[in-house]
C-alpha cells in the first residue's frame, strides 16, 4: 500500500523517521501542502529534502516572550521597560493538580457531593453506615446525569470561581520519537537524549545530510513537523466528548479514540511551560529547546523584590514544583537541579524531601547551622514535634528582611520514607487501603527471561502514612496557609505555585481510592485560598489560576456515585480501587515485549494483555482507565487530552488569548479555537502579577 503525502521543506528530521505497528496503522491519512506530493511507505513518512536553512535558526529567529505574545495579541499597548514598580501589580497563586484531567475534577466534585450529602443523612462516612437505610434509599440509581456531564461542573471549591477554559498541553518530539509512541522523546535540539549532557553541552542535533535541525511546528505525526499539536477532529472538541463514553464510538470523521494516547508529556515539560511561557521537550525544567535557561516567573517576581515560593505534596524538586526553581534539560540531573536550586533561591520551597528530587542534605545541614543558616529558616519533620507545634517561629521571619523558609518532611526525614504527604482516602482516613501491586509474568522460553507476557496482581491492605507520621505532618492546607501567611508579608506582593502532587501518583496506578483524597485535598487548600484572598484585598490585589499540567485517561461510567455512595456506606471505600488492581503500567509492559511493532492486534488489544482488572471489578467501581477494550486498569499514563483552567482576578486576560497561536523558537504554532495553550496561562500570570 502507498500513501500520498505532499512534504514542506522547511523544517528538517534528524533521520528518517519509522513508526511501526497498529499506531502508524491507524493515523495513516493524506495531508495538503504547497509541494507536490511524494510516494511513501506504509511504514512511515520519508526522510525531509536536505535543507542547511536551519543552521542558524538560533541565531535569526531567538526567543520569543510573553511581554511580546501580549504585544502582538492586542491585551497590552506597549512592553515596559522593566517588569517592577507598578502599583496596579497583584498577588499572582498557581495551583497545579498534577494530572487532574476534566474526568478527574468530576470524579472528586461528585465524591465530595456524595460525602456531604451522606453526612446530612446522618452517616459517618469515615467508618461507614451500612444500617442507615435512608442513605441507601437516597443513592439507589443515582448517576452521572444527577450531577453533570459537560462544561464546568460544580461542588469543588475552585469550581466556584467566575472563569473557565480548556487548555492545551501538548509538548515536543524531536530527532526521533520513542518505542510504541508512549510519552513524547527526551530529545531538544541539542544532539542526543538530554540525559546524557548538562544544558547545553552538546552539539545541535544534525540531519542525515549535516544541517542543524530546525524546528517545526507541524503536527508531528500528520504533517511532519516535530511539534504535537492538539487536534479537535482527532481528540474530540471537549473533553467531554461523547463518544469517549460510548462501547462503539462513530469515527467516520476521524475522530481517534487512542489520539490522546499518543506523545504525552511530562510534567516537567509542561509546568515548564507554566513557568517560563517557552515550550521545551519532555525531561526539560525552564529551559528552551536549545537547552539554555529561561527565567521563570517566580524568578522574575524576585527580581522585582517580591516573594516567590512552591509548595507540593511531592518531593519539593519534582518535576512541577522543580520547574519554577531550577533549571535543568533534565529533571533526574540532581546535581543539575542542587546548582541551580541554590541559584534561584526561592523565598519558600517546601515539600517532600526523599528519593532524588531535593537538595543534598549538606545543603539542609547548611541551613541548619552553617552558611546558608543566616538567610535560610529550616522546618523539618522531626519526631517529638506535633503538626501544631511545627511552624513555631514562622511568625517572626519575613521575607522582606531577606528571610527564606525551607520545608521538608515526609521522605529522609520520616520513618515509612514515603515520598509524599499524607493523603487520604475517599473516607478521610490514612488506612485501610489497597497497597496495589503486581508481578510481572516473564516468558520462560527467552534466554534471558525478560520479556513481559502478563502481569498477575498481588495486592494488601496496609496503612499509607502510621498514624504517629501524621500526627507530626501538617496537612497540605496547612502548609499552604502557612506559606500564604509568610510570603504575603512582602510588601511588593508574591508569587506562589502550590502543586497537589499526588494527583498523578493515584492515577499512575489507576488507585481511584487514593485519587479522590487527593481531589478532597486539593479542595480544601484551594477554599483557604480563596478565602485567603477575600481577606486580603480580593480580586482587585489577588488572581488565582486552578489547572492541570497533563491529563490522564480516566473513564466515569453512569453509575459511578451510586458506587461511591455504595462503598462509603459499607464502610468499604477502599473497594473504589479493586483488589486486582496492579500499580503497573499495561502498555509500558506491552512494549516490553515489543508488541508496538506488532500488527496482529490493537494497541488497546496488546494492552489488555497486561491489565488485572475483570468485568465484575469495572462494574464495581464504576469507572476504568484507559481505552474501554483493554480493560479495567488499561493506562497507567499520561495523555495529550485538554486540561480545565478555573480562574478568577484575571481581568480578561485568558479570554482575549482564546484560540491565539504563539511562538517556539521564533516559528508561529497556530492556536486551537476555543481554547488557550500553558504558554497563554504564563502570559496572564505574568500579566497580573506586574501590572501590564
Amino acid at each position: 500500500m502507498k500513501i500520498q503525502l505532499a512534504l514542506p521543506v522547511l523544517s528538517l528530521l534528524a533521520a528518517p523517521v519509522v513508526v511501526e505497528g497498529s499506531f502508524w496503522q491507524g493515523l495513516r491519512r493524506r495531508v495538503q501542502f504547497d509541494d507536490p506530493p511524494q510516494e511513501v511507505s506504509e511504514d512511515g513518512p520519508p526522510p525531509r529534502t536536505c535543507n542547511p536553512s536551519g543552521m542558524s535558526n538560533y541565531a535569526f529567529l531567538g526567543k520569543d516572550n510573553s511581554e511580546r505574545l501580549l504585544l502582538r495579541e492586542g491585551v497590552i499597548d506597549s512592553i515596559p521597560s522593566t517588569l517592577c514598580g507598578r502599583n496596579n501589580s497583584k498577588n499572582v497563586i498557581l495551583v497545579v493538580g498534577d494530572g487532574m484531567g476534566w474526568e478527574m475534577n468530576r470524579a472528586g466534585a461528585i465524591a465530595k457531593r456524595v460525602v456531604q450529602e451522606l453526612e446530612s443523612l446522618g452517616c459517618d462516612t469515615k467508618v461507614g453506615c451500612p444500617d442507615n437505610t435512608a442513605a441507601m434509599e437516597a443513592f439507589a440509581g443515582r448517576t452521572l446525569q444527577d450531577y453533570y456531564t459537560e462544561g464546568k461542573g460544580s461542588g469543588l471549591s475552585y469550581q466556584e470561581l467566575e472563569g473557565f477554559a480548556l487548555v492545551t498541553t501538548t509538548t515536543t518530539v524531536i530527532q526521533a520519537p520513542t518505542d510504541g509512541a508512549h510519552y513524547a522523546p527526551t530529545h531538544s535540539l541539542i544532539n542526543g537524549s538530554t540525559a546524557d549532557h548538562d544544558n547545553g553541552l552538546g552539539p545541535l542535533a544534525l540531519n542525515k545530510c549535516g544541517f542543524a535541525i530546525d524546528f517545526d511546528p507541524a503536527d508531528y505525526v500528520i504533517d511532519g513537523g516535530n511539534m504535537v499539536l492538539w487536534n479537535d477532529v482527532l481528540g474530540g472538541k471537549n473533553p467531554w466528548e461523547e463518544r469517549y463514553f460510548q462501547e462503539n464510538p462513530d469515527t467516520s470523521d476521524g475522530f481517534d479514540p487512542t489520539y490522546i494516547m499518543q506523545h504525552a508529556t511530562d510534567s516537567a515539560s509542561t509546568a515548564g511551560t507554566y513557568a517560563t511561557g517557552h515550550k521545551a521537550a519532555v525531561g526539560m525544567m525552564s529551559v528552551d529547546l536549545y537547552e539554555q535557561d529561561v527565567n521563570t516567573i517566580l524568578e522574575d517576581a524576585m527580581a522585582c523584590q517580591k516573594a516567590g515560593g512552591v509548595v507540593t505534596s511531592v518531593p519539593v524538586l519534582h518535576a512541577t514544583p522543580g520547574a519554577f526553581v531550577t533549571h535543568s534539560n533534565n529533571r533526574k540531573n540532581r546535581d543539575q537541579l542542587r546548582r541551580t536550586f541554590q541559584k534561584v533561591a526561592p523565598t519558600l520551597a517546601s515539600g517532600v524531601c526523599g528519593g532524588d528530587y531535593y537538595p543534598y542534605p549538606e545543603d539542609l545541614q547548611s541551613m541548619r547551622n552553617g552558611s546558608l543558616s543566616s538567610s535560610w529558616t529550616f522546618f523539618e519533620q522531626q519526631e517529638g514535634v506535633l503538626a501544631e507545634d511545627f511552624y513555631n517561629g514562622l511568625r517572626d521571619l519575613d521575607p522582606d528582611n531577606g528571610d527564606h523558609v525551607m520545608v521538608c518532611v515526609g521522605g529522609d526525614f520520616s520513618a515509612s520514607g514515603e515520598d509524599n504527604m499524607p493523603y487520604r482516602g475517599l473516607d478521610s482516613t490514612y488506612s485501610n487501603r489497597w497497597c496495589s501491586a503486581g508481578i510481572v509474568e516473564t516468558d520462560d522460553t527467552d534466554p534471558n527471561n525478560t520479556i513481559p507476557i502478563g502481569v498477575t496482581p498481588n495486592s494488601t491492605i496496609c496503612n499509607h502514612y502510621e498514624p504517629e507520621e501524621v500526627a507530626q505532618i501538617p496537612t497540605i492546607t496547612e502548609h499552604v496557609q502557612a506559606a500564604l501567611d509568610f510570603l504575603s508579608k512582602d510588601d511588593d506582593g508574591f508569587f506562589l505555585m502550590y502543586e497537589q502532587g499526588d494527583v498523578d501518583w493515584a492515577a499512575h496506578a489507576n488507585h481511584m481510592d487514593d485519587m479522590l483524597g487527593t481531589m478532597l485535598d486539593i479542595d480544601e487548600a484551594v477554599q483557604a485560598i480563596m478565602n485567603f484572598i477575600q481577606a486580603n484585598g480580593g480580586w482587585e490585589k489577588n488572581a488565582l489560576y486552578v489547572t492541570a499540567d497533563h491529563d490522564h485517561y480516566l473513564t466515569l461510567l453512569p453509575e459511578f456515585p451510586e458506587r461511591v455512595a455504595q462503598n462509603l456506606i459499607m464502610g468499604t471505600s477502599h473497594d473504589m480501587t479493586p483488589e486486582n488492581n496492579s500499580n503497573k503500567n499495561p502498555w509500558t509492559e506491552a512494549i516490553n515485549a515489543g508488541r508496538h511493532s506488532d500488527d496482529s492486534k490493537t494497541q488497546g488489544e496488546h494492552i489488555g494483555d497486561f491489565t488485572t482488572w475483570t468485568p465484575d471489578d469495572v462494574e464495581n467501581v464504576g469507572h476504568f482507565w484507559g481505552l474501554r477494550e483493554s480493560g479495567g486498569n488499561g493506562w497507567g499514563s499520561h495523555s495529550t487530552r485538554p486540561v480545565p483552567l478555573f480562574y478568577q482576578g484575571d481581568d480578561g486576560c485568558v479570554e482575549a488569548l482564546m484560540g491565539a497561536g504563539y511562538q517556539v523558537v521564533g516559528r508561529e504554532v497556530p492556536g486551537v479555537e476555543d481554547k488557550i495553550d500553558q504558554v497563554h496561562v504564563h502570559a496572564c500570570m505574568l500579566k497580573n502579577l506586574f501590572g501590564l
